[in-house]
């Protein structure tokens, strides 16, 4: 590490500019929701989850080596000048052969905001229209290799010797911390959901009257389709429990993306269903994710409400705008595109959706970062067409969505990369958090089913935090 540190100090000096360096070293496999508690115990500064459970792939990053932190509605591409500028020079170093492919080296993980032209509150302080972070330690596993990769950015006047001292003793309070048995599962917390307080942030008839007026502009010609989306707030005594909420989301929805990043006291995380897009050797993939229906109560009903899903013009027209979309975007990055010959059900723990895989071959200097730009926001959370939707969001919704529905996920430096819709997430603060949820209005939308739907949609992150609704 002191010879590498050393070289990048001498790189440094040659370009007049800050050198990066990233070292990726094999490392025993350990329960990723461990190692994030870890870092919390250690004291080790911001931490940042991902996690698909039936991947078997996911990344835990604490502290910050350099942020992109970008503004304004060319946030996405202005995120990926600044990442190719920062690998340009850099020293890039894999201590083994043996680690996993996708995600050693430098990998940056982060979100974007929804929309940057919404007015902004106090609400999401600290998360700004795109922030992209490369965490000074980034511990990665997936389906039977672990590493743990060290990043740092090396000036010409660097203590070199000193820094390499300030990484090593880090690494050796990790090491003692694993094994002076540290990692032990937590008992599991009695949930408390009488102590739980929930206040709709907009009273629920003035929220359905909004969801009326919409059907009226859609059927007056005004777009086709409009997400509105709600927030509740939701308190108790206590602090909430980050670590035991990201338990419950991964026990309870093992198929959905768990995920949280740390802003100081903040916690931005949830489960989301909806993969916005991934890239992996070239080939991007992405799911068009639109229509929903409740879980029944036994097989036979469950059978029954997937079979009326998969039957409703309502549903399937909802589905469709999603579908052309999503092909008409990637058609202009990739060589071909291929799309699955009809929707399947997508079964949550308490909701189902619609759900089409869509594949394509990116074309080559493209980038996961170029998709996003294209892609989002997709009608799933936006609207169609795009953008008379998103106009109408802005002034009917009364909601500061920050980065609720936004991209947020990780990209390395090979092009591979996943990225997902942060749906069914909550803003989650000491004792108090703000939780989003949003329904897709068409012309036959009825206020009152909606309002039900994105009840439903609440339940995953007021059910992790140790409650329902």
């Amino acid at each position: 590490m002191l010879t590498t540190f050393q070289q990048a100090r001498e790189r440094a000096s040659q370009l007049e500019r800050q050198i990066l360096v990233s070292i990726t070293l094999p490392m025993a496999t350990h329960d990723p929701q461990v190692v994030f508690r870890m870092f919390q115990h250690l004291d080790m500064g911001d931490r940042f989850f991902w996690a698909r459970a039936t991947d078997k792939r996911a990344l835990v990053g604490v502290g910050e080596a350099t942020v992109i932190e970008t503004t304004g509605p060319e946030r996405v591409t202005t995120a990926a000048t600044a990442w190719r500028e920062l690998r340009q020079h850099a020293i890039i170093e894999k201590i083994s052969s043996d680690l996993p492919p996708y995600t050693s080296g430098p990998v940056l993980l982060g979100g974007f905001m929804f929309d940057t032209l919404t007015p902004h509150t106090d609400l999401w302080e600290g998360f700004p229209d795109g922030l992209l972070i490369l965490p000074h330690l980034l511990f990665h596993v997936d389906e039977d290799k672990a590493a743990l990769t060290i990043n740092a950015l090396i000036d010409a006047d660097d203590a070199v010797e000193q820094r390499t001292e300030q990484v090593v003793e880090r690494l050796q309070h990790l090491a003692q911390a694993l094994q002076n048995r540290i990692d032990q599962p937590v008992e599991e917390a009695a949930q408390r959901s009488s102590e739980l307080r929930t206040q709709d942030m907009l009273p629920a008839e003035r929220w359905k009257e909004q969801v009326a007026q919409a059907v009226k502009k859609i059927r007056a010609g005004a777009f086709e389709k409009v997400v509105l989306a709600r927030g509740v707030q939701v308190a108790q005594e206590e602090e909430f429990d980050v670590d035991g909420t990201l338990r419950r989301l991964s026990q309870s929805y093992p198929s959905a993306y768990v995920f949280a990043i740390q802003r100081g006291t903040r916690y931005f995380m949830g489960a989301t269903p909806e993969r916005l897009v991934c890239s992996e050797d070239g080939e991007i993939q992405t799911m068009a994710l639109a229509g929903s229906a409740p879980r029944g109560t036994s097989e036979e009903e469950d059978r029954r409400f997937g079979e009326e899903l998969l039957k409703s013009e309502k549903n399937q027209g909802e589905h469709n705008f999603v579908v052309t979309t999503i092909r008409d975007a990637l058609s202009s990055l990739c060589s071909r595109v291929w799309v699955a010959d009809a929707p399947r059900l997508l079964k949550l723990k308490n909701i189902q959706h619609l759900e089409t895989p869509i594949m394509g071959n990116l074309k080559p200097g493209h980038s996961i970062l170029e998709a996003i730009e294209d892609l989002h926001p997709t009608p799933a959370v936006g609207g169609y067409p795009r953008l008379p939707a998103l106009d109408a969001i802005r002034e009917d919704e009364q909601l500061d969505r920050g980065w609720y529905a936004g991209p947020i996920g990780w990209i390395g430096t090979g092009g591979n990369g996943e990225f997902a819709v942060a749906l069914r997430s909550g803003l989650v603060d000491g004792r108090q958090a703000t939780l989003f949820a949003g329904c897709g209005i068409v012309a036959d939308s009825d206020p009152e089913s909606e309002y039900q739907e994105s009840c439903l949609k609440l339940q995953v992150m007021l059910r992790g935090l140790g409650g329902e609704m």
